[in-house]
């Protein structure tokens, strides 16, 4: 009779396991910032690359192409308007002059660029050296006056009855791209009225008495918005920029364009990346020295953090601001003070008899649970920030301030318990090695 075949037990070496999954992470993360820091290759050619994203100090500046420096932190273009008046602008005259370039620039994403009327009523505007693309002249000299008129040539509409704009692709070649505009009440009136009776003619789209399209109407169109066609991309954006805006008092004159220093003063990128650097190492070694191998962990999170969010930023085309620096460091320090309270806790049950891993477990329902509440909290804010003021400012802060979060929220909830978990298997639980000052137990 045949015996049945017992099958060999087969263990696993938990702290083997361990330890591989703490040297592939660690692998990962060194590679990844490694990449942050130096860039790389894509093809053999070198014609497609992934551009450094983490700012470094020395001569190294390539990352500044993936992190473009605004206007505070880096070189700038310094343009100079005079009015094309006969006679000086009022004080309304120029203070609108100076809302409307402003609002130009900052559609383009140039938000800490900055506008000022100088002695005998010119203009000048300090902006990031990068802005200098060959097309943002004629979008700050051009008045920016808006008409749809009849094929008579009788204006029936103005800028003013327009309530939004925005430009888009219009066939599927993707070269022809479309003005989109949306009327207010009175302008969804009148252009539905004269749409309807202008079919089978034209209208056409006028910036500044010149007629730029003539579309013609198929259909009475009274839905309030209308898509004009036959724009190439750059005109397509300027226009739309220009319809946002609404029109100068009197078109300006560009005088010479000239290199300037960062507003700050030279050699401030530098050194605030070098201070930055110095905030790190110092935050590193405070949660070393406190929470020793507990402590370097939450630090190796912490610099996984910072080269995400400069990576995120560098995706949204944020800039390397002081917007976008605030952002990501607030971020931070949220991240930090939530692992400063989540190890304060596991210190105060160790101190109590428990071991370290009941304490990490408890912590994370406790203390832990709290810093998750107010990171969703912050993160739900930034999104209401960003609906409300998606161009703006404000806008740019909150869409690096919310991605840094969520960033910080998974590294801070999730990587980092794993790794404490794997961390604890492989070097065990003694209370020394994750609380300092830790003497005796004490009764609970």
């Amino acid at each position: 009779m045949a015996k049945p075949v017992t099958g060999k037990k087969v263990t696993v070496n938990r702290r083997a396991v361990s330890a591989v999954t703490l040297i592939v992470l660690i692998a990962l993360t060194v590679a990844f910032v490694w990449l942050g820091m130096t860039g790389m290759n894509l093809d053999g050619q070198g014609l497609y690359k992934l551009l450094p994203w983490l700012p470094t100090t020395g001569t190294e500046t390539r990352w500044q192409d993936a992190l473009v420096p605004g206007a505070e932190l880096g070189e700038t273009l310094v343009m100079h308007f005079t009015p094309e008046a006969e006679n000086p602008l009022t004080e309304e005259e120029q203070a609108e002059t100076i809302r409307v370039i402003s609002a130009r620039i900052r559609d383009l994403g140039w938000q800490d660029s900055r506008v000022e009327l100088l002695e005998g009523g010119t203009f000048r505007a300090t902006l990031p050296k990068a802005a200098d693309d060959g097309h943002i002249d004629h979008l700050l000299d051009a008045k920016g006056e808006f008409t749809l008129a009849d094929p008579e040539g009788n204006e029936f509409l103005t800028g003013a009855n327009i309530a939004s704009a925005g430009f888009g692709v219009s066939d599927a070649s993707g070269t022809d791209f479309s003005l989109s505009i949306a009327f207010d009440e009175e302008g969804r009136r009148i252009f539905g009225e004269k749409t309807t009776e202008l079919v089978g003619q034209s209208i056409s789209l006028k910036l500044d008495g010149e007629t730029l399209v003539s579309p013609g109407v198929n259909m009475p169109l009274t839905e309030g918005g209308v898509s004009i066609p036959g724009f190439a991309l750059e005109p397509a954006r300027e226009y739309a920029i220009m319809l946002r805006s609404g029109p100068m008092p009197y078109a300006l004159e560009v005088g010479q364009a000239e290199a300037g220093a960062p507003a700050l003063g030279e050699g401030v990128t530098g050194r605030l990346v070098l201070a930055l650097f110095v905030v790190f190492i110092l935050v590193a070694l405070f949660l070393i020295i406190r929470q020793r191998l507990g402590g370097l962990v939450a630090a190796w999170m912490l610099l996984v953090q910072l080269a995400l969010s400069y990576f995120f930023a560098a995706l949204m085309g944020a800039g390397f601001t002081l917007v976008t620096l605030a952002g990501i460091w607030l971020a931070f320090l949220a991240m930090l003070l939530g692992v400063v309270m989540l190890f304060e806790d596991v210190q105060e049950d160790v101190r109590r008899g428990r071991s370290v891993r009941q304490a990490l477990k408890e912590s994370y329902g406790g203390r832990g649970h709290g810093a998750l509440d107010v990171l969703a909290a912050l993160i739900a804010v930034c999104v209401l920030v960003v609906i409300v003021d998606a161009q703006g400012v404000i806008g740019s802060f909150g869409k690096v301030l919310g991605v840094s979060l969520l960033t910080g929220l998974v590294l801070s909830q999730v990587a980092l318990r794993l790794i404490l978990r794997e961390t604890l298997t492989l070097f065990g639980d003694r209370s020394a090695l994750y609380a300092s000052g830790v003497t005796k137990k004490e009764e609970v």
